[in-house]
């Protein structure tokens, strides 16, 4: 009965378009979000798509399997999660992180390791999640952070901010807003808009749809 309810609260509050979710997804509740991506640039306008399946593999173990950007991004992430500490509700709380990135691209045989956290402060009506990581053998770091609000039962406004910095070059941050809707129980749909918010930059713009698929 405990694991139904920690599954209904999840569903409650949308998941962000990006971002990690700060604890892992209660054992047996899965979540894929598919993406479709627009992106704007010098005078002209790419197309993409990406994925990112979340599940609980026990109660304190969670896997991502990730990739934003399936044509472009040569690897693919498979992230095992470990909630250190929890709320009761096993809403909120923070969760260290292993994520190795898989080359998916032909031609491409690098395997990068990472470290990082993750955390969740989480209700039946908002939820904040943030996630950190590092790559020793790029000497890189990066991050993001959300906030979706429940504006009612099924209208979910998106917040995101989201940053990179590596050594020997300027630190990148970009800004999301978004609004997810619930088709129904197992179904939603949404869309951003993403802008450079640093003055160094990969894009002008993108523009994401995303459905998010819940069972």
């Amino acid at each position: 009965m405990e694991q139904m309810k920690m599954g209904e609260r999840e569903m409650d509050v949308a998941h962000p378009f990006f971002t990690h979710m700060g604890m892992p997804e209660g054992v047996g509740n899965y979540t894929l979000r598919l993406d479709g991506v627009a992106t704007t640039g010098e005078g002209k306008t790419e197309g993409d798509f990406g994925f990112h399946l979340e599940t609980g593999l026990s109660e304190t173990v969670g896997l991502h399997i990730r990739n934003d950007r399936v044509s472009s991004n040569p690897h693919t992430e498979i992230t095992f999660q470990f909630a250190a500490l929890s709320s009761q509700d096993r809403m909120s709380g923070f969760s260290p992180f292993m994520e190795f990135e898989i080359p998916t691209h032909e031609g491409e045989k690098t395997i990068y390791t990472l470290v990082g956290f993750s955390t969740a402060w989480a209700t039946s009506e908002f939820a904040l999640n943030q996630s950190l990581e590092y790559s020793p053998k790029e000497e890189d770091v990066e991050g993001s952070a959300s906030a979706v609000v429940k504006l009612s039962e099924r209208f979910f406004p998106v917040v995101e901010f989201i940053g990179e910095a590596a050594k020997g070059s300027l630190p990148l941050y970009t800004m999301l807003g978004g609004l997810k809707g619930r088709i129904n129980k197992h179904v939603l749909i949404g869309a951003a808009y993403k802008v450079p918010v640093s003055s160094e930059k990969e894009f002008d713009s993108q523009l994401l749809v995303e459905t998010d698929l819940e069972w």
